[in-house]
């Protein structure tokens, strides 16, 4: 038994139940449910409990019978989705059928399932039974994937690049697994916005924009300080906008018909999946990968080290969540697509002291590097590791990446500091955004726009749970006046006001003398205003394990390990000192296409 959602629930058959839960939960009987899941009282009962997800208040339905848990259903929610919704499914299914809330969170959506047993929990207690006695029954897990011996092809992480590489993999024919070790599939590409880098777009064909992968490369290779490998720059660039075709005709992704320009770009090129979310992408590629016969998924299934025979790599080794027991997956060759190492403070550390743990992160919990020392533990060199970078525009507070701050990205913001004034150029790269906001007054800078400018983005809109949580919070302020906005967080009406009145004569000059702007001008003349605090969190490590152009892992004197491809944030030695936005949609795509290709035609 699965829940539904709020649209389901209401259109559908649910109608009646809705109805019956709301009327009983004000009469449900009293008394306790004894161990075997029967109730003092007897009878049908209900009720409705409420938890704060990931993003956002959401609702459950209980229905009871005799003690016995019938049914749960979601009413309403915002989770991110093919992560918080499948926690919850998964363990609305694993609740009912073991008739217990001694269960388990969903690992990589731990909030989202705390969230939801404890609105279980607090529905069950409406519905006359106690919570806290179901918590002590018999624990219940979730089944672990039933893995083969053997296959072609092994591809570890169910991110972005794990997908592509899989998928590919598979079409060409060939046995694949993929594993990943959190309980819902996604990585940090779930967790992101999806734009991607396409030189040579649709959309910019149809707005006359001129551009070329040899312009996207060159901005990639500055913006990295030329750090970068050109060779492996180059594929990226020439590969993107195929990649975003795949996407597009192999994955089912859908895209809004517009752009948005990254610092550090020097024109508009990046798509937005429809949803200005990666899960558009990674729930599609989840359905897409799963149609396939020859493809096993399995989640919840770490692996934990790469065998060898001679030089070559045979197999994966593999730990069951459940037992603790490890199993080999004997293979032809393996393709590493775990991610890099964000959430690894003692990583971050080790190659970068400076990034230690008063610096948040935007990253999934996911991404602790397991990639990279299992690679080395097989010879792989390592390249890059020192180049962490840090998103500037996060929550001052949790770390996480903010969606509503992207208005900077369409030219409709300026950045500010507590003085009131601007400091940097909005559309800079990110390491130069970053470094400029910590030399600010207390770490911070704030983002001010208009509702006109808001209204233009339609980002409030589709990212209106961060909205509210922000505003909640008062991390965003929202006021008629400067004074209004400014007031909350001590920053300086007065100069602010000489800013905006500055930054709306540059609007109509076309030009800035300050900062020398590269978008196009918007002013921001009348309020509504909002002003946001953020400062910078830990959010892509450029190093990883040192790739050629065929995505081979190279060991120390530069020569490909048969049988090892990599592809994403695990490779390092493409980005350079510093990754600009929206280049990494186009890196795990290209280059995880490349890896599962020639991984399946190694393996033949």
């Amino acid at each position: 038994m699965t829940g539904f959602s709020r649209r389901q629930f209401i259109t559908g058959g649910a109608v009646a139940a809705l109805g019956g839960t709301l009327a009983l939960a004000g009469c449900a009987p009293s008394g306790s449910a004894d161990s075997k899941g029967s109730s003092n009282g007897g009878g049908m009962s209900a009720g409705v409990g409420t938890g704060m997800g990931k993003h956002g208040a959401f609702n459950v339905a209980v229905e009871v019978t005799d003690g016995n848990l019938d049914r749960i259903t979601i009413l309403d929610s915002r989770e991110t989705p093919g992560m918080g919704d499948v926690a919850m499914e998964e363990l609305t299914q694993l609740i009912v059928d073991n008739q217990t809330l001694n269960v388990d969170t969903i690992s990589g959506a731990t909030l989202s399932s705390m969230a939801f047993i404890g609105a279980v929990g607090d529905a069950l207690d409406q519905a006359g039974q106690k919570a806290s006695d179901w918590k002590k029954r018999d624990k219940a897990t979730l089944a672990q994937a039933e893995l083969p011996a053997s296959a072609d092809v092994v591809v570890i992480g169910g991110g972005g690049a794990g997908f592509a590489a899989a998928i590919t993999a598979a079409n060409e024919g060939k046995s694949v697994v993929l594993l990943e070790k959190m309980g819902v599939f996604g990585g940090d590409t779930a967790l992101s916005g999806g734009e991607m880098a396409a030189p040579g777009n649709w959309i910019q064909v149809q707005e006359g924009i001129a551009d070329s992968p040899d312009a996207l490369a060159k901005d990639m290779l500055e913006g990295g300080d030329n750090a970068g490998d050109p060779a492996l720059v180059q594929i990226i660039a020439e590969g993107a906008l195929d990649s975003s075709q795949w996407l597009t005709f192999e994955g089912g992704i859908s895209w809004k018909h517009d752009l948005m320009q990254f610092g550090g770009h020097n024109t508009k090129r990046s798509i937005i999946p429809i949803t200005h979310s990666g899960s558009e992408m990674t729930t599609k590629l989840t359905k897409r990968a799963g149609e396939i016969d020859t493809l096993t998924l399995a989640k919840n299934s770490p692996a934990v080290e790469l065998v060898k025979s001679g030089d070559a790599i045979t197999g994966v080794k593999v730990k069951n969540t459940v037992t603790g027991t490890e199993s080999t997956i004997a293979c032809k060759a393996v393709v590493l697509a775990s991610g890099g190492f964000g959430s690894n403070i003692d990583m971050r550390v080790k190659y970068n002291p400076a990034m230690d743990d008063s610096i948040l992160s935007t990253d999934s919990v996911g991404a602790t590097g397991d990639g990279i020392t299992m690679g080395e533990a097989a010879g792989a060199n390592l390249i890059d590791m020192q180049y962490i970078q840090t998103y500037p525009v996060c929550d001052p507070e949790t770390g996480s990446l903010l969606y509503v701050g992207d208005v900077r990205l369409e030219s409709r913001a300026i950045m500010v500091n507590k003085e009131g004034d601007r400091f940097v150029e909005e559309l800079d790269r990110r390491d130069v955004l970053s470094n400029a906001i910590v030399e600010q007054t207390d770490g911070k800078a704030y983002m001010l726009f208009n509702q006109s400018n808001a209204d233009e983005t339609g980002l409030l809109v589709t990212h209106e749970d961060e909205y509210e949580n922000l505003e909640a919070r008062k991390v965003i302020v929202k006021g008629d006046t400067l004074e209004a906005v400014c007031e909350p967080f001590g920053v300086d009406a007065a100069e602010l006001a000489k800013t905006v009145e500055k930054w709306n004569q540059y609007c109509k000059d076309g030009k800035d003398p300050d900062f020398n702007f590269r978008g196009d001008f918007n002013a921001i003349e009348d309020g509504p205003y909002y002003l946001m605090a953020y400062k910078p969190a830990v959010h892509y490590t450029m190093g990883g394990l040192h790739i050629n152009t065929d995505a081979q892992v190279l060991d120390n004197a530069d020569a490909p390990i048969p049988g090892l491809y990599a592809a994403g944030e695990v490779a390092g030695h493409k980005m350079g000192t510093n990754r600009l936005g929206s280049c990494s949609m186009s890196d795990i795509y290209t280059f995880g296409r490349i890896a599962g290709k020639n991984a399946a035609a190694f393996s033949a």
